[in-house]
């Protein structure tokens, strides 16, 4: 950022003596005398051994003066009686065992694992033996206790070892920061001007060169998301190398006790360890000292530069997965960290691919040539298809397939290093120790040959072949990853979904898939298109058995909403994509999701992107690829963040990256301009002019309250003839069989508070409200209610019990098939055999699982299914998309956006305008085709709306790869893109002719066909008709003719 300020990161670090000036204790002297007196007194340790024990502990274990000065003389005392007795504990026990020695052949080691924790500060004490095979096990506490502690304010902390006893005594020290700071500049921070955001000690003993290496690692770690990592020697201690980690806090968790445990499998023993906190961005930053001469005599003057190396080099790996599965094949030394991460990562996998149904399954289904209307059969089907999955191959048991294998792991490990670790061709792969253990690893030459080592080595109905397989399949499913760029926040993987996805179970196959495993998270990103666009939605699990249910479904739902989204983007460029992020069990809080969804974003980038401030890697698409995100459950507050992260990693396309953002960044806010709800109202109100309902009074039950984009906006565009029964979101359940009063419903849409704030009063006898808190209650029917969130749950198939009538139901919230074949029974009137509800039209996507759909048409329903129902806010962000694109970054900013935050433009409105004029004038073409098709075939509307989607986007794919539509007919090319597709109000800022430079070609492209396919297709149906497709483009070029452009 200044590179004539810039310091030289080489000459800074100048000694650990140096970097801390030495603490001075004026009352050393004294408090030694205190602390004797106070051990003479209590008589454990014999007369003539305290002295000598006081000025072992004071003089010869390094501690500096400054614990000395927080501490009074009885803790130092009772910390000094610790170490004693656990000297006699270790020297008894040796003597029992026969392991005793010669006092005089023998260096001092004793077993100790004790903490004193105090008000503003806290003691850590633990011992390992000379060739401990196990790691310090204290430092997890500290983490935990800490450092990963939100409810605890920053820390200071400082380790000191001692070679000959193994010990390691931690210092923690709640930081004290100055008061009233301002923002700090990187000016400052490169000139090293840091005391206003340092702790008060640290800032008092560390020297100028010290403050100007943090102000450069500050100054850094806001650059880009991720730690930044560096190494370098001491420039007057040459025995001295120095490991700097700067990161911000709480972006990953026990960092502390995963670095430590790295050095302990390297062999490597620091001497000093200081861990300081800075009061800005939370950032963190890690000083290890080692010592060359200090460290066990295998590990070599040059072996010690090769371990620092890789540290270096893995410990971005830990911060992305600080705590693996593999831990303790890790700390046993089977697998490096680089293996086990491997292994970790491609257990999660596994779990999510591996082909549990397999081809038995597949051959049962075409057996049985199961039909639509069969709902029994599906019904069976669909339970065994169900316990397949859950109960074969669980995530605990492919684990302990992959430790029981590790040697199998470690060399499909080295074939996806062979492939993924990127080296200039002009030089050879790294020697790094990583490289010397993948040297003694001889890699499966060929899928042949990995094949007859399983063959060799398992049974052919071995459960575990299987694993190892789809390990293997991983490896082959991998075209780019980040896991070998050393700055990262979570490991990202662009898969092949060819090879992954089976047909039988997938039947359309996407055109990408994002695999993305963090620290906290896991998270899949599917799309259908090169150029496609979807939300990204958070999963959260308050349980285990919650989490673990939604692991199982993860893909699945992440699919089926990735494909819904394809047959809704029918009208607009873009094709459809869904990412999903599951956040580990019991992690809920706004801060956890927001680092989750930042950590998602900005590994996927990592692989979209060359980033000049990182390393390359081995691309095998071998193709740029452009992602547009949008907002979902969970992440619509965190758009505007993601937009400007993409600017600041240098993204190209970061105006058009996410969709959803604020006014102030081109967005145009679903909620607030009611996009999604306009689509869904245009199918209700279409269905009213067609049944000639206007005027009817309809019962209407909703779930997704008034505290929601889609609910809140359905009751402030309902219509006067619309009655509400029943509503239900995250607060509980409102319910009045004569009616719920539409005034106060406004009011809560218009202060988007859920219904547990509606007046009570207002509601009728037998109308009630139940919280997802309440326990045993009563309503005023007389049902006893024992569990409120349990009836939450189940009321949208119970609302029967308690309302005499449901016209329409509108679902705008609620999990993905919430109604299903295992349920279907609660939606259909025995006696009449029709379905209870008359019309349903799906807000909320997958609420209704496509079968239950088939069963309700067939029992009377008119269903409009959230593929056509809700499609408005894609249309309404395919715009947003356009603007950004069609405009250049002057009129952008100063036209459309506007330099006045508090207002919107004209232009701005204008296309909002716009916008919702196409959302309902596309819902209202889809609807008549539908209603037109439906009326001649007797097909469910349901399935109809996919036969349209796909007959939009089969002839949209045939017409974007068209050399005569864009190339040979440039006339009616542009005529098209300016007069039909592309909004006036842009074409008059940009001019035609910029417009057309601005937009990329393939985006002008797509614009093209899309426009074309839909037309045609609601205009003469699913037919594609050669003989009028050729109509339809003659018309089309007439026009064009007596038009000048």
């Amino acid at each position: 950022m200044y590179p004539e300020t810039t310091p030289d990161i080489a000459s800074l670090s100048i000694s650990s003596i140096s970097d801390y000036h030495v603490f001075d204790f004026p009352g050393i002297d004294l408090q030694k005398e205190q602390v004797i007196d106070l051990l003479d007194q209590q008589g454990f340790i014999p007369d003539d051994l305290i002295e000598q024990e006081v000025a072992w502990f004071y003089e010869s274990l390094g501690i500096d003066d400054l614990f000395f000065a927080k501490q009074n003389a009885e803790t130092v005392a009772n910390v000094i009686h610790s170490l004693y007795a656990s000297k006699l504990d270790s020297f008894a026990k040796s003597k029992f065992n026969g392991t005793s020695k010669d006092v005089d052949q023998v260096r001092p080691q004793f077993v100790i694992k004790n903490k004193v924790i105090n008000k503003g500060a806290a003691l850590f004490m633990e011992s390992l033996g000379v060739d401990s095979v196990q790691p310090y096990q204290l430092d997890e506490q500290i983490d935990d206790l800490f450092l990963d502690n939100k409810d605890h304010r920053s820390s200071r902390l400082v380790s000191f070892f001692t070679r000959e006893s193994g010990l390691k005594l931690t210092f923690v020290y709640d930081s004290v920061f100055p008061e009233n700071h301002g923002p700090i500049t990187a000016m400052k921070l490169l000139q090293g001007d840091i005391d206003c955001v340092s702790d008060q000690t640290m800032a008092q003993i560390s020297s100028t060169e010290n403050k100007k290496l943090y102000g450069l690692l500050i100054n850094l770690v806001g650059e880009r998301e991720g730690p930044v990592i560096k190494t370098t020697h001491s420039v007057k201690n040459h025995d001295e190398i120095r490991l700097l980690v700067g990161f911000r806090r709480f972006t990953t968790k026990r960092y502390y006790s995963a670095l430590n445990v790295l050095f302990h499998y390297y062999k490597l023993k620091p001497s000093k360890f200081f861990l300081e906190s800075f009061n800005t961005n939370d950032v963190v930053i890690f000083s290890i000292y080692l010592n060359k001469s200090r460290q066990p005599d295998d590990v070599l003057p040059n072996a010690l530069e090769l371990s620092i190396r890789q540290v270096e080099r893995e410990a971005s790996l830990l911060y992305a997965i600080p705590n693996n599965s593999f831990q303790q094949v890790y700390q046993k030394r089977q697998y490096s960290p680089q293996e086990a991460i491997y292994a970790h990562v491609g257990a999660i996998f596994i779990n999510h691919f591996i082909n549990r149904l397999g081809s038995d399954y597949q051959s049962l289904l075409g057996q049985l040539n199961i039909k639509d209307t069969d709902t029994t059969l599906l019904e069976i089907i669909s339970n065994l298809k169900r316990k397949l999955r859950n109960e074969t191959y669980t995530q605990a048991m492919i684990i302990a397939t992959l430790h029981k294998y590790h040697t199998i792991v470690s060399k499909l490990y080295k074939n996806f290093a062979e492939i993924h670790y990127y080296q200039d061709s002009s030089r050879s792969m790294e020697r790094t120790l990583s490289y010397q253990r993948l040297s003694q690893l001889e890699p499966f030459k060929s899928e042949e040959d990995f094949g007859n080592y399983l063959e060799k080595l398992l049974p052919n109905d071995s459960p575990d072949l299987l694993v190892l397989k789809t390990l293997s399949l991983f490896n082959k499913a991998i075209l780019k990853t980040n896991f070998f760029i050393t700055r990262k926040v979570a490991i990202s993987f662009r898969l092949d979904p060819k090879l992954i996805m089976p047909v039988s179970e997938y039947p359309e196959t996407p055109y990408g898939i994002f695999f993305v495993v963090g620290n906290t998270f896991k998270g899949f990103h599917i799309r259908f298109r090169d150029v496609a666009r979807g939300g990204i939605r958070i999963v959260c699990s308050r349980s285990q058995d919650l989490y673990d249910m939604n692991s199982r479904t993860v893909v699945d739902e992440n699919y089926q909403l990735a494909s819904t989204q394809q047959r809704k983007n029918k009208d607009i460029p873009e094709g459809g994509s869904k990412g999903v992020i599951l956040l580990n069990p019991g992690l809920t809080s706004p801060d956890q999701t927001f680092i989750a969804f930042t950590q998602y974003v900005d590994s996927i980038i990592d692989i979209l992107i060359k980033d000049p401030l990182k390393e390359r890697y081995v691309d095998l698409l071998n193709q740029e690829e452009i992602l547009f995100f949008g907002p979902d459950e969970g992440t619509a507050g965190f758009v505007d963040w993601a937009t400007k992260h993409a600017r600041t990693r240098g993204c190209p396309w970061w105006k058009s990256f996410l969709t959803g953002k604020s006014p102030q960044l081109g967005g145009i806010p679903h909620d607030e301009y009611g996009m999604t709800s306009l689509g869904v109202r245009s199918y209700v109100e279409e269905l009213y002019k067609t049944l000639h309902l206007e005027n009817a009074i309809i019962h209407k039950f909703q779930t997704g309250g008034p505290d929601g984009d889609l609910g809140s906006n359905e009751i402030l565009l309902s219509t006067k003839n619309e009655l509400y029964v029943g509503i239900l979101d995250g607060s509980g359940v409102l319910c009045d069989p004569q009616g719920l009063q539409k005034a106060e419903l406004l009011r809560l849409a218009k202060e988007r508070r859920t219904v547990s704030h509606f007046n009570k009063s207002l509601l009728g006898p037998m109308g009630f409200f139940v919280s997802v808190d309440d326990v045993d209650i009563t309503l005023p029917s007389g049902i006893n209610i024992a569990n409120g969130t349990t009836f939450r749950n189940i009321f949208h198939k119970e609302i029967f019990r308690f309302v005499d009538s449901v016209d329409l139901f509108v679902p705008c919230g609620g999990r993905p098939n919430s109604i299903n074949l295992n349920n279907i029974q609660s939606y259909i009137d025995e006696k009449t055999n029709k379905c209870k509800i008359p019309y349903i039209v799906e807000g909320a996507n997958l609420f209704i699982a496509q079968p239950a759909k088939v069963v309700l048409e067939a029992h009377g329903c008119i269903l409009i299914k959230d593929a056509s129902a809700n499609k408005g806010g894609v249309t309404s962000s395919s715009m947003e998309v356009l603007a950004s694109l069609a405009l250049n970054d002057h009129d952008y900013v100063n036209k459309f956006i506007g330099t006045d935050s508090r207002s919107r433009t004209e232009l701005y409105r204008g296309y909002v305008a716009e916008v919702q004029r196409r959302i309902q004038h596309n819902a209202m073409g889809e609807f008549s085709q539908l209603w037109r098709l439906n009326q001649e075939t007797r097909r469910p509307i349901s399935e109809l709306s996919n036969v349209l989607s796909l007959t939009i986007n089969k002839l949209n794919d045939d017409l974007i790869y068209s050399t005569e539509l864009w190339l040979n007919d440039v006339n009616l090319r542009n005529y098209l893109l300016l007069n039909k597709i592309i909004p006036r109000l842009l074409i008059d800022v940009a001019s035609p002719s910029e417009i057309l430079k601005n937009i990329p070609e393939s985006y002008l492209k797509a614009l093209l066909s899309s426009y074309l396919s839909s037309s045609f297709v609601y205009q003469f149906g699913v037919d594609v008709n050669i003989g009028r497709f050729l109509e339809f483009i003659g018309t089309l070029k007439r026009e064009a003719d007596n038009i000048q452009l």
